[in-house]
C-alpha cells in the first residue's frame, strides 16, 4: 500500500469531524427564513438591521358556532339567527298618527248615538215641564260635546222668568242635568181679560194650572214696576213694585167675603164692600192700620146718619172723604 492510498491520521480526524457536522445538521434543520443570529462585539451598537426581531403575536382564531339541526341531505351549512328590523319613528310620522287619531275621535264623537243627548233631565222643578225646557234648549239629538252649560243656563233664565236659579251640568256619555229653583206665586194678577202669577218680589210669570191659595187682584191698569236687582243681571224687572206688593199683603186679610182686591192707577188698592160702595186705600203701604181704623169709623158714622155712600177714599187718613151716587 502506498502513501496516497493510506490516509494519514490527521485526514482521518478531519473526515470524522465533517461527518459529525453533517449528521448534526441533518438532525436539527434550520428554517430557511430565520437568519443566523450574529453576536455583537463588545463596544459595538446594534442598528436596526442587527436588532433582534420580536416574534409576532399569534393570530386570534375565530370559531363560528353551528346550531344543531336535524340531518339534511347535502353539505352542512351555517345557521345564523335572523336580524330583527329596526324601526325609527320620526316627528312627521308621529304627527301624522296623532292627526289621524284625533280626527277619528272627533268623527266618532260627532256621529255615534251614544254621545247624543236625548233630552235634558230636570231636577227641582214643580211647575216647569220638560217639553218647555226642551223647546228652548233644543238638545234632543245634539252631540254632548257641543253643550255649553253657561249658555244653557242663560237661555233658561231669559225665557222663564219664574226660574230664580238654574245649574246645568254635563255628564258623559250623553246626560245633561238642569237643577232648577222656581218662584212661588202669591198673587193672581188679573188685567185686560187675562191673568198672571206674581211672586213676593213682584215678578210676573205665566200661570200653570189653577191654585186657590193665591190673593186675587183685579187691575184696571198697569201698576208701577219694581227695580231690577243689581246682584242678579239675569233677573227680570218686577212687574209690580215692592210698595204695591206690601199693600196687598197687609190688606188681603181684610177683604170681605166674596170680594177681591182692586187696583186702580189713580186710587191704588181697594175693594167693593158688600153694602154697595167701593173703598180705596191708596198705593202706599204706610199707615195701613190707621187707614183701616179711619175707614171703620167713617162707615159707622155714615150708618148712624143713614147715609149710604158709593165711594170712600181713606188714602190720606187725616183727610178721608166719601161720595154719594156716581
Amino acid at each position: 500500500m502506498t502513501d496516497k492510498e493510506t490516509p494519514s491520521r490527521s485526514e482521518i480526524v478531519r473526515q470524522r469531524r465533517k461527518k459529525d457536522e453533517a449528521r448534526r445538521l441533518t438532525r436539527i434543520p434550520r428554517r430557511a427564513s430565520q437568519p443566523t443570529p450574529t453576536l455583537p462585539r463588545r463596544g459595538v451598537t446594534l442598528d436596526a438591521s442587527t436588532q433582534r426581531v420580536k416574534p409576532q403575536a399569534k393570530p386570534v382564531r375565530t370559531y363560528e358556532a353551528m346550531a344543531a339541526a336535524a340531518p339534511v341531505a347535502g353539505p352542512m351549512r351555517d345557521v345564523r339567527a335572523p336580524a330583527l328590523p329596526r324601526f325609527r319613528v320620526g316627528w312627521r310620522l308621529l304627527s301624522f298618527f296623532l292627526v289621524v287619531l284625533f280626527g277619528a275621535g272627533i268623527y266618532f264623537a260627532w256621529t255615534l248615538p251614544q254621545f247624543r243627548v236625548p233630552a235634558a233631565t230636570l231636577v227641582g222643578n214643580q211647575m216647569l215641564g220638560a217639553e218647555e225646557v226642551e223647546s228652548v234648549l233644543r238638545l234632543n239629538g245634539a252631540p254632548v260635546f257641543l253643550v255649553v252649560p253657561a249658555d244653557a243656563e242663560h237661555a233658561l233664565r231669559l225665557n222663564f222668568p219664574e226660574i230664580t236659579s238654574v245649574k246645568v251640568t254635563v255628564e258623559l256619555p250623553n246626560k245633561v242635568i238642569a237643577t232648577i229653583t222656581e218662584r212661588q206665586p202669591v198673587i193672581r194678577w188679573e188685567q185686560d181679560g187675562g191673568y198672571a202669577w206674581v211672586d213676593a218680589e213682584g215678578v210676573a210669570f205665566r200661570p200653570r194650572g189653577e191654585r186657590n191659595d193665591l190673593v186675587v187682584v183685579s187691575a184696571s191698569g198697569s201698576p208701577p214696576a219694581g227695580q231690577k236687582s243689581a246682584n242678579d243681571p239675569l233677573a227680570p224687572v218686577p212687574y209690580v213694585s215692592a210698595e204695591i206688593i206690601e199693600s196687598i199683603r197687609q190688606l188681603a186679610p181684610y177683604v170681605p167675603q166674596g170680594s177681591v182686591l182692586l187696583y186702580n192707577p189713580k186710587f191704588g188698592m181697594g175693594w167693593v164692600d158688600a153694602r154697595g160702595w167701593t173703598v180705596w186705600f191708596g198705593s202706599k203701604s204706610a199707615e195701613t192700620d190707621m187707614k183701616l181704623r179711619v175707614y171703620q169709623a167713617l162707615v159707622d158714622s155714615l150708618a148712624q146718619r143713614g147715609i149710604t155712600p158709593s165711594f170712600i177714599n181713606v188714602a190720606y187718613p187725616g183727610a178721608p172723604y166719601y161720595r154719594l151716587g156716581q
